[in-house]
């Protein structure tokens, strides 16, 4: 007699087929004398919404393990606040999901447990339609990512392997159209990172002649009416910004710098009006868009722009990009109003509009040092958040993304520095009190204005603050004819005047940690006659068209051993009499330090000057006078001298000279 036999598979042991079943498993007698059994236990855990500092209530939502699930749509509320979906951490560190998102995974594989997800907050009025955190790498040719319309972050985009030639779209579509009947008013803001960019290895479509990648653009509906797009051009590396939703014949287009080794771009709409930023740049108008009442259903891409409604990739990018995010909030929402309560002390200070999420920069009002009242002179301390000093302290680069009120602070007392062992609320009564060889010792930002006397011997220890100008025209921040060592921290002025002045009694050495930033349209020092020297990490830059961002003039005597001279209109450094030494002889030429960069030229010298280490920098020409570096390290070769030799950087190409 033969014998029956039976084999059972489950998950986990079974004893018995009535337990089996039970928990729906599946029997079958096969002839060839073998019974399967298959068991499949479900898993139930729960999910929990924690209101993360909202208010209102939500209930537990069951799930099952491996089945797909969308959550309940977000029932909380907060004040001044909008919901920007759900987290597995409070505080955003963890994994996000959107509103109403569809869990295909499961959150836990424990049976029974409760899983919390945290609600995400804002605190401007724009709140965010999509979002990648994660870094995505574009080739042309292998990227495509449908996401329709919604709050995705984490994601790493890179796909591979698709051959860009198959008519296979490759982009990221957001799904976001931001030009429909019901958004082509509301403000917008558009962002991303691009880390990195190689322009020889550029996609194009086959027979497209173009020159010219899309890291933003939209499905075109037509050949004259397209989204505004953010346009790198290969053959110049820099990054072309163009609005070409047409008003008449005319659109706006705009060329910025980069790309650099990071570069992030900023596009939003206010009111109708389209500005843009690069690398946290303040924000600058790109076009007018108040009187354009079309609207049309154009979808935000990132990576290729669009062409035809068949949807045909028009040019593609070789890239890295991170941080892309889209927000939209209704008109205005993107605008932010600053109102300043100066306390009944003076006058309350004019609104100030912040376009985007940005720096509050010049539009902070300056305000006198102190105000002799009926009960004593106040000094002004800064603006804060709250009454008398509470909350934060604003300066010009506090960012702004929500309206706020700043509060002047008035005190009774004020104590900006110290100097052998004493406490003052001047700077310059610092300075006058200070002895031979003393430092002077700073303890907060300060704009002030001041001059250091012939007979003084000082070091100027900023202690990691600012000191900026008070507003006082032509005027720099330090008139030195004395004797002052520079160190630790920031001095910078918006004024048609150098930042430091170094007369022909003066000598002057700037340090380690100093940061001397003109953003007006002079010098950051002016060389008077005096003996300037720059060494350590020191970086000095100038933004002006007229002047150096250092002149040397009057026979001074110009020693830089160390740090980085940036002038992004000008030359570096101007000698016009007197000496430059760059570097120390020493018998070994170092190109590493000090850098001396300029948009014309590294140095732009009249007088025979010596080299022996560092780098000139410059668009036009390292140097202007080649045959003037007469001194340089034994046995040391010129790179640059005879054969232009060249540099790209931050996406700028440099003709460099340096020895070696």
């Amino acid at each position: 007699m033969t014998r029956k036999k039976w084999s059972y598979l489950a998950v986990g042991m079974v004893a018995i087929a009535s337990f089996l079943f039970a928990y729906n498993a599946q029997a079958k007698y096969v002839a060839s004398k073998s019974l399967t059994v298959t068991v499949n236990i479900e898993k139930h855990y729960e999910v929990a919404f924690d209101a993360n500092g909202g208010t209102g209530t939500m209930a537990n939502q069951q799930f099952t393990t491996g089945v797909a699930q969308a959550l309940t749509t977000n029932a909380y509320v907060r004040d001044g606040q909008y919901f920007a979906g759900w987290n597995t951490s409070a505080d955003g560190s963890g994994v996000a999901y959107a509103d109403g998102a569809t869990i295909s995974e499961d959150l836990t594989n424990v049976g029974g447990s409760v899983v919390t997800l945290y609600a995400q907050w804002e605190e401007d009025a724009m709140h965010t339609v999509f979002k990648i955190e994660g870094t995505c790498v574009f080739h042309g040719y292998d990227i495509q990512q449908g996401t329709g319309d919604g709050y995705i972050t984490g994601n790493d985009c890179s796909t591979g392997g698709i051959n860009w030639a198959d008519g296979t779209h490759k982009y990221i579509d957001t799904g976001v159209k931001l030009y429909d009947s019901t958004n082509y008013e509301k403000d917008y803001e558009v962002g991303f990172t691009i880390t990195a960019y190689d322009s020889a290895h550029q996609y194009k479509e086959p027979g497209d002649s173009s020159s010219q990648a899309t890291f933003f653009n939209s499905k075109f509906e037509d050949a004259n009416r397209h989204w505004p797009g953010v346009v790198i051009r290969k053959n110049a590396d820099k990054i072309e910004l163009t609005q070409t939703i047409k008003k008449g014949s005319t659109y706006e287009k705009k060329t910025g710098t980069g790309p650099s080794t990071t570069t992030k771009v900023v596009l939003t709409r206010v009111d109708g009006i389209l500005y843009y930023s690069v690398n946290g740049g303040e924000f600058q108008l790109l076009q007018d868009m108040q009187n354009t009442s079309d609207y049309f259903e154009t979808v935000a891409w990132f990576g290729a722009g669009q062409k035809g409604d068949n949807g045909l990739p028009m040019r593609y990018i070789d890239a890295t990009m991170t941080d892309i995010y889209i927000k939209v909030g209704e008109k205005g929402a993107n605008k932010h109003t600053v109102s300043f309560d100066a306390g009944g002390v003076v006058a309350d200070p004019a609104d100030a509009t912040i376009i985007g999420t940005s720096k509050i920069g010049n539009a902070l009002p300056g305000m006198p040092n102190y105000v002799d009242t009926t009960d004593g002179r106040l000094y002004f301390i800064g603006w804060y958040s709250g009454v008398d000093g509470a909350g934060d302290k604003y300066d010009e680069d506090s960012i702004i993304g929500h309206d706020v009120t700043l509060h002047a602070f008035w005190n009774d007392e004020l104590i900006v520095c110290s100097v052998g062992g004493d406490t003052y609320g001047d700077l310059q009564t610092c300075i006058d009190e200070a002895g031979a060889g003393d430092t002077i010792t700073l303890f907060g930002d300060l704009r002030a204005q001041i001059n250091v006397a012939s007979d003084k011997d000082i070091t100027l220890d900023l202690d990691g603050h600012k000191l900026s100008d008070n507003s006082v025209a032509n005027t720099p921040v330090i008139e030195n004819f004395g004797k002052i060592t520079i160190v630790n921290g920031t001095i910078t002025s918006t004024l048609r005047a150098g930042v430091l002045n170094n007369n022909s009694t003066g000598e002057m050495h700037i340090g380690n940690d100093a940061r001397i930033v003109a953003t007006g349209s002079r010098q950051a020092v002016y060389n008077n006659g005096g003996r300037l020297e720059i060494s350590g990490n020191a970086y000095l830059s100038a933004v002006s068209n007229e002047r150096a961002a250092v002149q040397n003039l009057n026979n001074g005597q110009l020693v830089i051993t160390g740090g980085t001279i940036i002038s992004t209109k000008q030359e570096a450094v101007k000698v016009e009499s007197g000496t430059l030494t760059i570097g120390v002889e020493d018998g070994v030429a170092d190109s590493s330090a000090p850098i001396l960069q300029g948009a014309t030229y590294g140095v732009n010298t009249s007088v025979n000057i010596s080299m022996f280490d560092g780098k000139l920098r410059g668009k036009t020409a390292a140097i202007n006078n080649t045959s003037r570096i007469t001194a340089t390290e034994d046995g040391a070769t010129a790179v640059g001298i005879d054969a232009v030799a060249t540099e790209v950087v931050d996406g700028e190409t440099y003709n460099v000279v340096y020895y070696q």
